[in-house]
């Protein structure tokens, strides 16, 4: 993750639900994002940041694209964010919601550094923020919509029963990209230096409302609740970690930071299997070696935890119907886009 000092980035993969969403209305999502400049594989690697400015005119452009004034807050509601990973951690160690918002803040600064998460403190209210580091060349009236959407679900789930949305004050730097009186909160125009939301001091204290946070991993969730994001998130680390020793449904639950009854459940709601995973990922790993690398066959196999050159063949043989060598020879002398042998 950069340092503060550098040139304030955020993860390019926080784009992924956005993708998702233009694909299922049929939107051509690659067009938008050359656009842009991404280009669509980066997204599935977790180590790729861009400029928050990349972030925002996407975001922006792909409104358009969309026709839908409240793109953003679309997508926001369509995630569960019970699931992402910086609230999924400040959730299982806190007591209330002080505690629950001061843990978030600590663990969502490895996401972007872009912006800076605070909570202020006063005798009456407390305000919540996200706060940009840099002046803004346009305002991020999308992006600032998304992120209002997740700040209000996770308040109002962290709040429990004393949540009251007309003692809530939204302010983002375009109200007009929510809708009116947004889940019942007061919303007010700002700068465009970020979104806060101000609520009772009074709630900080009160007991944290932890049950819907962990239903997930408690196994009450029911299946249509399981996010397709769990999915991709599982892909991108298992992928990060197919060379550094043998995976199995333990160790990639270990990898993760679930239970192994959880990660099988997880993946029976979803209809596939640990195994199915990692043979994919083992597929997708050996192609882009063979297609964009001069690594040794011998090698590719080792990396990917086969016992021989030999075995690696007979399964990238069941893959694609080719041999490695046959594969990689085929790809190079059409000198085009690669040939789909599956």
């Amino acid at each position: 993750m950069p340092s503060r000092s550098s040139i304030p980035l955020v993860r390019l993969s926080l784009l992924m639900p956005f993708v998702q969403e233009l694909d299922r209305r049929g939107v051509n999502t690659n067009a938008v994002l050359a656009a842009n400049g991404v280009i669509r594989g980066s997204l599935l690697d977790n180590s790729v940041f861009v400029t928050p400015i990349t972030v925002h005119r996407f975001l922006e452009d792909a409104a358009h694209a969309a026709n839908d004034r409240y793109f953003g807050v679309h997508v926001g509601e369509s995630l569960d964010w019970t699931g992402w990973m910086p609230v999924l951690e400040a959730a299982t160690k806190s007591r209330n919601l002080a505690g629950f918002l001061v843990r978030f803040i600590r663990a969502v600064g490895s996401e972007a550094s872009s912006a800076r998460h605070e909570l202020d403190i006063g005798s009456e209210y407390a305000v919540f923020k996200e706060r940009r580091t840099t002046e803004q060349e346009i305002a991020p009236a999308q992006n600032d919509a998304f992120t209002a959407t997740y700040i209000l679900s996770m308040l109002c789930k962290a709040a429990g029963d004393v949540w009251d949305p007309g003692k809530v004050r939204l302010t983002v730097c375009d109200p007009k990209a929510l809708p009116k009186r947004y889940l019942g909160t007061h919303i007010m125009g700002g700068d465009r230096m970020g979104v806060s939301v101000r609520f009772p001091s009074a709630w900080l204290l009160e007991q944290f409302n932890r049950k819907s946070f962990l239903k997930v991993d408690q196994g009450q969730a029911k299946q249509q609740e399981m996010p397709v994001q769990f999915l991709d998130a599982l892909r991108h680390v298992t992928f990060q970690h197919l060379d550094a020793g043998p995976l199995d449904l333990a160790s990639t639950a270990k990898l993760v930071g679930i239970s192994k009854q959880s990660l099988q459940r997880r993946l029976r709601a979803n209809g596939t299997t640990i195994s199915s995973v990692i043979r994919e990922l083992k597929k997708q790993k050996a192609i882009e070696a063979l297609l964009h690398t001069d690594q040794p066959i011998s090698e590719i196999a080792t990396a990917l935890q086969f016992t021989s050159p030999t075995s690696f063949t007979r399964a990238f043989k069941t893959w694609t119907g080719v041999s490695p060598r046959e594969y990689r020879k085929s790809c190079r002398d059409q000198s085009t886009s690669p040939r789909r042998f599956s």
